[in-house]
């Protein structure tokens, strides 16, 4: 039997609520859409770090930021006993490609150290204003070799360390575009009878918020509902200053939804160009026996409970993300899975349906989910954040917003903190803070009212905190391999 190819598609930063097929309404993503009625979507999917660095390392090796030593955001390496699942796939015979950012480890001046990674065809940029001189940025070359002078298209205003789109920059221009476009060159190149994996990872909708204009417009008029924000929201970001990361709003205003607006346009884009890659793969005969994967790295606080950007907090909107999958000779189709899932679910998965090992995954197979085979083991999600930024004082301007009349925060501290959800439940423990987080997602999915001082949740919060704690112990372990006996 012939194995299966597989496009790996990641967006960036991108909210698991934003796909119009399972319940946004006010968001137009008709690939996506068109994916989960081809597919099986996972409705309660949680990444592993809510920063770039920690979660694609976990995702793409299926254990936990701190089992391989992958906690920061930008670290030197990766360890050697770190194998991603992509490098599995070489070795058994796939040809395995990349386009855009990979970021496992620092990627300043749009260069990453590698790793043996398993990519022989390494099509590789952090992001549009990353090198964008064209040292090294990919992108960049793309722009000059349509004879594109990047300042036509992106500009600076003087004050921070990124560039972004200006508003009339045209859509087949951008860099989610440069994507598809590689994306379909990658595809034409293949022999049809090597098995591939292309893993595509635009930028959008990362920040900056800097979609077209008119596409902006059109969500504005759609009167976006307001970020989620209550009475406690307030107190509870003095009592974790030392907490989040960028930016922090007292209160939303027009500002916060003109940003929504941006971002959702944004995600509509990172639609539009997976479309293309979905249309080429039917066109060339392989969408059949080809697994697709849809997910992103982590979400973003929209302004939700104060918080823009990401960083050390573990609310829906940061933590759960999109992750869909599709093969359609052999899984089954229009499903909506609301088990709880991890991304490092994600990589044993891909292990199985290709016939290769996956090392010391904490992460299950969801082959059981997809083709009803039988029953999924997974009884809780994990998030991490541990020591993710530098200190303060080490970012400078660059730890700026790029939003106005907001507050911005530097580190205080080196923040640990981790988030479990069982059932219906969600813990969230801040490490060396008097506050912490207890909510009922089931009556309260906003997480309005934290049950953590409620004396009513008592036995709830014991229970939650002694499996927290025994999770951590065993699926966070150091992962030193051993070499024999003493």
């Amino acid at each position: 039997m012939k194995r299966p190819n597989i496009l790996w598609f990641t967006s960036d930063q991108q909210r698991g609520d934003t796909i119009h097929a399972l319940g946004n309404e006010l968001i137009d993503t008709p690939n996506l859409d068109r994916l989960c009625k081809d597919g099986v979507a996972f409705s309660n999917t949680y990444c592993q770090s809510p920063i770039c660095t920690p979660s694609r390392a976990s995702f793409l090796s299926g254990r936990y930021p701190s089992a391989i030593n992958a906690n920061i955001n930008g670290a030197s390496n990766l360890p050697e006993h770190c194998t991603l699942i992509t490098k599995k796939l070489a070795d058994s015979g796939y040809n395995c490609g990349l386009i855009g950012k990979l970021h496992v480890t620092s990627a300043w001046d749009d260069h990453e150290d590698r790793m043996d990674d398993g990519y022989s065809y390494f099509c590789y940029n952090l992001g549009p204003g990353h090198d964008i001189e064209g040292r090294s940025s990919q992108y960049a070359v793309w722009l000059k070799e349509k004879g594109i002078d990047w300042k036509d298209i992106l500009h600076n205003d003087g004050k921070h360390s990124y560039v972004w789109y200006k508003e009339d920059a045209p859509i087949e221009l951008r860099q989610s575009a440069w994507c598809a476009e590689k994306a379909i060159e990658f595809l034409k190149a293949q022999h049809k009878d090597t098995p591939w994996l292309l893993s595509v990872n635009c930028y959008d909708p990362h920040p900056p918020f800097d979609a077209p204009q008119d596409l902006v417009k059109k969500y504005l008029d759609r009167n976006l509902p307001k970020p989620i924000f209550s009475g406690k929201d307030e107190e509870e970001g003095r009592l974790l200053k030392d907490f989040y990361f960028q930016s922090r709003v007292n209160s939303p205003s027009d500002k916060e939804r003109r940003e929504k607006a941006s971002y959702y346009a944004m995600v509509e884009l990172v639609d539009m160009h997976f479309g293309r890659i979905l249309d080429a793969l039917e066109e060339m005969g392989l969408r059949d026996n080809t697994i697709v994967i849809f997910n992103s790295d982590h979400g973003e606080t929209l302004g939700d409970h104060g918080f823009t950007h990401k960083g050390c907090r573990f609310y829906e909107g940061l933590v759960k993300v999109p992750l869909i999958i599709s093969l359609p000779s052999s899984i089954g189709k229009g499903k909506v899975c609301n088990s709880i899932t991890e991304l490092t679910d994600i990589a044993p998965t891909i292990a199985e349906l290709c016939g290769v090992e996956c090392d010391k995954p904490v992460g299950y197979s969801l082959l059981p989910i997809l083709n009803g085979s039988g029953d999924f083991a997974r009884k809780y999600a994990r998030t991490e954040y541990y020591g993710v930024l530098e200190e303060s004082g080490k970012f400078g301007s660059s730890n700026e917003s790029l939003v106005d009349d907001v507050h911005v925060s530097s580190i205080a501290h080196e923040s640990y903190a981790e988030m479990y959800r069982e059932g219906k439940y969600k813990l969230c423990i801040y490490h060396g803070s008097s506050h912490n987080e207890l909510y009922d997602l089931e009556i309260d999915p906003q997480e309005k009212a934290n049950l953590w001082d409620d004396k009513r949740y008592e036995q709830v919060k014991m229970r939650m905190l002694l499996s927290a704690f025994e999770a951590s112990v065993v699926n966070s372990r150091p992962g030193q391999e051993r070499r024999g006996r003493y």
